[in-house]
């Protein structure tokens, strides 16, 4: 019951932001805070107008509330709209409530009175008189319609809708106080008090129309009718109050108005269990009324269903919900791979390239916490097949990624620009499995990539803020294609890794001789002046690597070789020959060939 909680006013979440941080409040909450109230974390977002709502949370909180309490707390956030001048929002929420609760009279009242200080007059004047159609006896209907007609400067008829206001409810002073006005504006003297007005109605009955006099009568009934606390606030029958006795002229039109009146007060006789339950509480009963939170439906996962917390993306339970700034909530994986392509949202096409830009998406907290609690098999289930899609991912002999650019060596570093979107996603899984490698291969036409290539293991990868990715690797193994396929657009393969031939005896003796005067070569190389060829070839490169005690501790053989094969200006397909090769021997003399060559030229 407590998930569905904000953190800050400890109500049930209304019109829910997830902020950057991964944690949810109430919109209007986060209004003047600038750093989370849980993690501290600072905000960048100014004002409310900054904030979008978590569109699946709203969704939801408005399934899993009841409709009663959904009603209060747009009845209170419309009130709330109105007394900041906030006109233009109220509407909005006012409407969004009317759609909700088309016979609420509360939320009429308040949006007539939205109407009114938009100046939409005719728009208010119907809203008045549905809820005087809704709640014949509410007052406030009445008082809401007279206002109506008299900013549209009809005030004989909004001065008659004040005075039904009165006759429901003789001490309601702003409808009592309009009245003056208009007797005023009129040309009649109002006087200061109420309680003998014979003189004045007898001067206005001489001095207008019958129907004005007519107008007047319902407000001095009401009048003595306050005076009275034991006697009924309706006019009885077709009686006129003593103090009223209008001319003869007048009597007719008088005895005319009090029985349309009568009618009207039969058939609308004040009745409790019809009244709304605004109307027939105190304010302190109103305000705590206000204030109290129905608690949601006691079980959650009787409303909610698998199909609530599905990713729009891949169609299954969430794993891992991030939620981006425009409001929509994917899977951190689904969401990422969407970005390596274009930094839009995928739902609503909004641009998230400060996003992007900070590189960090944190878990949705409440949306975890939902799923953790109500369906925890269904997302134990979920992390399982999670974990074995890893497993198969990771498997480096039967699915391993291939990479298709150039030829890389063991033990050679490969700096890589990575920029193509199947590229970002084999390198992110590459993280995510622990594994940090990936084979790399030469292009090779009529087979989308060689037959032999070599591991390369991440080092260090640097995201930058458009998505690109510099990443640092070094060579490992070599290894040979045995079975080309694909995964999410990149290639993958099944391989076999390659091992030079053991030596023994008198062949190991003699291919320590040949590694030996190889390396007095390239060491040549090195000390050749500064205008020859060689002196040119590695003017750039730092001295080789030292020679190797043991030519067979690696399986592939001496570094220095395949650092000495990565400087050489090369075909690309006869170094991935020599790649290929499990013989140290035959290996060692291609090399001593090219150096050879060389070192021959003087030129």
């Amino acid at each position: 019951m407590d998930l569905f909680r904000c953190p800050s006013c400890q109500q049930t979440l209304w019109d829910p932001v997830t902020l950057p941080c991964g944690h949810t409040f109430c919109k209007k909450c986060l209004g003047a805070v600038n750093r989370c109230q849980i993690c501290k974390q600072r905000l960048k977002a100014r004002g409310a107008q900054d904030l979008r709502c978590n569109t699946l949370l709203s969704n939801l909180v408005d399934k899993c509330l009841d409709k009663d309490t959904k009603v209060k707390r747009i009845t209170r956030d419309l009130e709330e709209l109105i007394s900041n001048q906030q006109y233009e929002e109220a509407g909005k929420v006012a409407c969004r409530g009317i759609v909700m609760a088309p016979e609420n009279a509360p939320l009429r009242v308040l949006r007539s009175q939205v109407y009114m200080c938009l100046k939409q007059f005719p728009e208010s004047l119907r809203e008045a008189e549905v809820i005087c159609d809704l709640q014949p006896q509410n007052p406030e209907g009445f008082y809401r319609k007279g206002m109506a007609l008299l900013h549209m400067e009809k005030k004989e008829e909004a001065l008659k809708e004040f005075q039904r206001c009165l006759a429901l409810n003789p001490h309601y002073t702003t409808a009592r106080q309009e009245i003056e006005q208009i007797l005023k504006d009129l040309g009649f003297s109002v006087p200061s008090s109420l309680e003998d007005p014979m003189d004045e109605v007898s001067r206005i009955s001489k001095q207008t129309m019958a129907d004005t006099a007519t107008l007047i009568a319902p407000l001095e009934a009401a009048t003595i009718g306050s005076q009275d606390c034991g006697t009924s606030n309706k006019i009885e029958g077709d009686k006129i109050p003593p103090l009223v006795q209008p001319s003869d002229g007048t009597s007719h039109a008088l005895h005319q108005e009090r029985r349309k009146r009568k009618d009207v007060d039969e058939s609308t006789s004040p009745n409790k269990e019809r009244l709304s339950k605004h109307l027939r509480l105190t304010d302190s009963q109103e305000d705590e009324e206000n204030h109290k939170e129905c608690p949601l439906p006691p079980l959650l996962k009787d409303i909610l269903s698998l199909s609530d917390l599905e990713c729009s993306l891949c169609i299954r339970m969430f794993l891992e919900p991030v939620t981006t700034p425009c409001g929509h909530t994917f899977c951190r994986e689904c969401l990422e791979r969407c970005m390596d392509h274009q930094p839009y949202c995928p739902l609503c096409k909004q641009c998230l390239r400060e996003y992007l830009r900070v590189g960090s998406y944190p878990i949705t907290a409440l949306v975890q916490d939902l799923m953790v609690t109500i369906f925890p098999s269904e997302m134990t289930d979920r992390k399982q097949v999670h974990l074995t899609e890893i497993a198969e991912m990771s498997n480096l002999v039967r699915n391993v990624p291939i990479f298709v650019c150039t030829v890389a060596f063991p033990e050679v570093p490969c700096p890589l620009h990575v920029f193509e979107p199947r590229y970002r996603l084999m390198m992110r899984r590459c993280l995510e499995t622990g594994t940090k490698s990936f084979g790399m291969c030469l292009y090779e036409s009529g087979k989308s990539f060689a037959d032999f290539g070599c591991m390369l293991e991440i080092q260090h990868l640097d995201y930058l803020p458009d998505g690109r990715s510099l990443v640092e690797t070094v060579g490992r193994r070599r290894f040979r294609v045995l079975q080309r396929g694909q995964l999410d657009g990149y290639h993958i393969a099944e391989i076999e890794y390659l091992v030079d031939k053991r030596l023994e005896g008198e062949e190991l003796q003699e291919v320590q001789r040949l590694h030996d005067a190889v390396y007095q070569q390239l060491e040549e190389c090195f000390s050749q002046n500064r205008g020859s060829l060689p002196r040119r070839i590695f003017i750039h490169h730092a001295n080789p690597p030292p020679k190797e005690d043991d030519i067979q501790a690696s399986p592939d053989g001496p570094n220095w070789c395949w650092w000495l094969l990565s400087v050489l200006p090369l075909d690309p397909t006869y170094q991935m020959l020599i790649l290929s090769m499990t013989s140290l021997k035959e290996r060692l003399f291609h090399l001593k060939h090219i150096l050879s060559v060389f070192l021959q030229n003087r030129s």
